[in-house]
């Protein structure tokens, strides 16, 4: 007894885990309630015996043990604020379905959950398939996929309203959700609108404005056998957004969440980079039982999305950014001038907003005074990226019980999209128009007009607010997949495989040409096509029901996508030379275990990538802006993962997950160079192709060592929890450009000089070739939550959670490398950071009628 209670005291006074909602009655049996996904144990669904047999089948379910993965579900809630990802995987290799319609965009092969931001109480439904496992609605993928449900059916007759208070982004939350249940002539509607909002968020300069809608109509016939399903929801949103910056600013300031994004205009804060979405969907689907044994899902859905962000831009004027490196003691002092970087120390120290912020101010006053000049052109001004997305997809999944132990799952997918990417003029700061020409031309081409020009068909162009300028062109992409996914399951063995065919085609159509590149930048240009094949398969062996042993392995290609397949897309129609899809291999082992007391999982996993392709984009000292691509990239993710469960008794719970693995590159890619002007870099004495040594060059930006401790106790309808999270091995993200050796050979028309291990050179080649790792840390969460059933169909819930409580603001969460270098001052180019948001709140009150 004594050894229980230091146990649990151990883990409660550091920590308690995010209250939770009991588990509410589904309106559907096919639907799982996600939001009790890893919380709910096992047990409480198993209506099979002590050994997981079931009294009328010889087999064995294994069904909960794999759906409700603790890991997972644990994992991501709570190690979410050190930016960790599953596996390490890009966002690319996770899934993300909406009443059986994929929503991963062809563009960026991301899904964009700001698109069904404040609707939290429609998407608690849904299915689950972990890593590359099979599901019902996908043929998988190595991340993991998640289908929402948002079918008016699945509501029961009813509502709900949600009101929320946090010092995150948002400040305030609200949702109102109202449901006519199902109703005897087989209609069912739901709707629902929310919003989120402040003035200014938890850092500097940030805001946030946001309201949702949807609205959920649905037709059963034949007794629900057939339900026909319209969902349509969008969730606009502009939102301030935060920079990184340098260690030296963030010393400078005091305040590690400095953002220089905002300043003062009129005696108002006002941000810079400001984003403009909004993502109007529609879906029509159809469910339907077209036997005992075979179910069809078949759907069309059509997405717009409007993306825009904000960005500074001058000409002829000096940068307006408050942190560009020459505004920072430590030019001057790089420099020698040791009087002027004390007096830049003293007006960074001085919290002067008209220094240490944008000043909106004086760009506007530099244009009134041109305008008064007779010259009505911009110095200063504010334009609008904007990346729009037009995505109709129709798909259809068949499911098929072939036998007592055989079943099959078929589907076909065809999607087509058009990303028109462009430059709009938001705000000419008082001036009358821009020019839309190259800004830097006359150093790249002195007299000569053509060169300068953005678009030769509109030469001098003058644009005003509203205008599009610097680029303006469309991707087409379209796909058609098909799979099939066959599982066996009898006695103790389960076992599955899988193939699946794509075929993808992409091109790029210019609506401007572009004087740097008059010969492949406006019209349609090359047309890009890729075949597909991926192959799956696993084996689970059931020692019984309490205990599993699986394995699954993955190998396949996959296209790339038309996002990251162009050097510099804003202006030409070039891609890399031999541009081919990229191959993965997977395979994970896992042991999975569910008695009465504890259940967890504990797995160890190799994820191989060849032939990916990377890009980036910087400046070159003494040579011009420069595109970067790497071509023939080998990746490695592999580690052990484990998570675990003990119920002490009826209250108390105990929890703990965590992963020790590396994400590394492992060979030297071929790095192929070209440059926004269009000059040759053989102009410039520097290789148009050459090796980039990156083996062993750490992914960045996720923590590699990761894990957290938890417990819960529940007594009638009360909820207190603890976690203490740990994590550690988070590299900075390395830049290419630092890792190819031309960049320290020297090189006498770049002005660059030779690195020799003898040389003062030596120790800034050093400097810029190290990844820094950052260091490790801890956080502590507390929370608290209440339920309270009011009659026999309503309730409150009441939830209040605490993270990061000792306010640990030192913690850095991710940052990358400059790609411009200088080996004589090393340290003007130094590493961009971000740093972890210090103590917050969430509370939560949600009344159900």
């Amino acid at each position: 007894m004594n050894r229980r209670k230091i146990l649990i005291g151990a883990l409660l006074f550091p920590c308690l885990i995010y209250a939770q909602k009991p588990a509410e009655k589904a309106d559907s049996t096919t639907q799982e309630d996600l939001s009790l996904v890893g919380v709910v144990d096992a047990s409480v669904f198993d209506a099979d015996g002590e050994d997981g047999s079931n009294d009328a089948s010889q087999d064995i379910n294994t069904t909960v043990l794999t759906a409700h993965d603790i890991y997972l579900n644990t994992a991501a809630y709570q190690l979410s604020p050190m930016r960790f990802r599953n596996r390490g995987y890009s966002n690319i290799y996770e899934e993300t379905y909406i009443n059986g319609m994929p929503f991963n965009d062809q563009l960026r092969g991301v899904f964009n959950y700001a698109s069904i931001g404040a609707m939290n109480i429609l998407t608690r439904h849904g299915d689950q398939t972990n890593n590359s496992m099979p599901g019902a609605f996908t043929f998988g993928t190595i991340g993991g996929a998640n289908n929402i449900l948002m079918r008016a059916g699945d509501f029961g007759r009813g509502g709900q309203a949600t009101a929320s208070f946090t010092n995150r982004n948002y400040y305030w939350r609200g949702m109102a959700q109202l449901s006519t249940g199902m109703m005897d002539n087989g209609w069912a509607v739901t709707g629902l609108i929310g919003g989120r909002y402040s003035g200014e968020g938890n850092i500097q300069g940030t805001f946030y404005r946001n309201v949702s809608y949807a609205l959920l109509i649905e037709k059963q016939l034949a007794g629900g056998r057939h339900r026909f399903n319209f969902t349509t929801m969008g969730s606009p949103v502009v939102r301030g957004q935060q920079s990184g910056s340098l260690q030296e600013v963030y010393d400078l300031t005091g305040n590690n969440l400095y953002n220089a994004n905002w300043g003062y205009q009129n005696g108002k804060k006002r941000n810079a980079k400001v984003v403009k979405a909004i993502d109007p969907t529609a879906i029509l689907s159809y469910e339907g039982k077209l036997s005992d044994k075979v179910t069809l899902n078949t759907g069309l859905s059509f997405h717009f999305g409007k993306y825009g962000n904000t960005a500074l831009n001058w000409f002829d004027g000096a940068d307006p950014r408050p942190d560009y490196y020459r505004y920072l003691p430590s030019y001057f002092a790089a420099n020698g001038n040791t009087e002027a970087a004390a007096y830049y120390d003293q007006l960074w120290r001085s919290g002067d907003t008209s220094f240490t912020q944008v000043n909106w101010d004086h760009m506007i006053a530099a244009n009134r005074q041109n305008v008064m000049n007779g010259n009505g052109q911009a110095i200063y001004l504010v334009n609008e990226r904007r990346s729009d997305l037009y995505e109709t997809t129709l798909n259809a999944t068949l499911t098929a019980q072939l036998t007592k132990h055989n079943k099959l799952t078929a589907g076909l997918l065809g999607r087509n999209t058009v990303s028109h990417q462009f430059v709009k003029v938001d705000d000419l700061l008082g001036a009358n128009y821009v020019l839309d020409i190259d800004k830097y031309s006359d150093t790249d081409y002195p007299g000569d007009n053509d060169q300068r020009q953005k678009d030769l068909r509109h030469p001098n162009r003058r644009v005003y607010e509203g205008g599009i300028i610097d680029y303006d062109f469309k991707l087409h992409v379209n796909s058609l997949r098909g799979w099939i996914n066959n599982q066996y399951s009898k006695g103790h063995w389960d076992a599955y495989y899988g193939v699946q065919l794509t075929y993808t085609d992409f091109f790029r159509d210019g609506k401007m040409q572009n004087g740097h590149h008059a010969n492949n930048s406006y019209g349609v240009g090359v047309r890009h096509n890729f075949t597909d094949i991926m192959l799956k398969g696993g084996l689970t062996y059931k020692l019984n029901g309490r205990h599993l042993f699986q394995v699954n392995t993955m190998y396949g290609t996959v296209a790339p996508l038309a996002n990251d397949a162009y050097i510099s897309a804003r202006y030409s129609d070039e891609t890399p030379q031999g541009l081919k899809s990229s191959r993965i291999f997977h395979i994970d082992a896992s042991y999975l275990f569910s008695t009465a007391k504890v259940q967890g999982r504990i797995s160890v996993f190799n994820t191989s990538f060849f032939d990916l392709t990377e890009r980036s984009t910087y400046y070159y000292d003494g040579v011009t802006m420069v595109n970067q691509v790497l071509t023939g990239v080998h990746k490695v993710h592999r580690g052990v993962e484990a998570a675990a469960s003990y119920k002490l008794d009826d209250h108390w719970t105990l929890s703990a997950a965590g992963t020790v693995s590396q994400y590394y590159y492992a060979n030297n890619p071929e790095g192929q160079f070209s440059t926004d002007n269009g000059k040759s870099l053989s102009d410039y004495a520097v290789s148009e192709t050459e090796k980039v040594y990156m083996r062993h060059v750490m992914v960045g930006g996720v923590p590699q060592l990761a894990g957290t401790i938890g417990a819960r106790y529940f007594i009638n309808y009360w909820f207190l929890g603890a976690n203490i999270n740990m994590f550690g091995r988070n590299f900075i993200s390395a830049s290419p450009a630092r890792r190819v050796s031309s960049r320290y050979n020297g090189n006498s028309q770049a002005n660059t000089p030779a690195v020799t291990p003898n040389n003062q050179y030596y120790d800034a080649y050093r400097q810029f070739t190290h990844q820094e790792m950052f260091d490790g840390g801890c956080t502590l969460d507390l929370s608290i939550g209440k339920m309270i059933y009011v009659g026999r169909s309503k309730s409150i819930n009441v939830n209040l959670s605490f993270n990061n409580i000792f306010n640990k603001k030192d913690v850095k969460t991710g940052g990358f490398e400059q790609g411009r270098i200088n080996l004589t001052k090393p340290s003007l180019f130094a590493n961009k950071y971000f740093y972890m948001q210090g103590f917050n709140c969430f509370f939560n009150v949600s009344y159900k009628f």
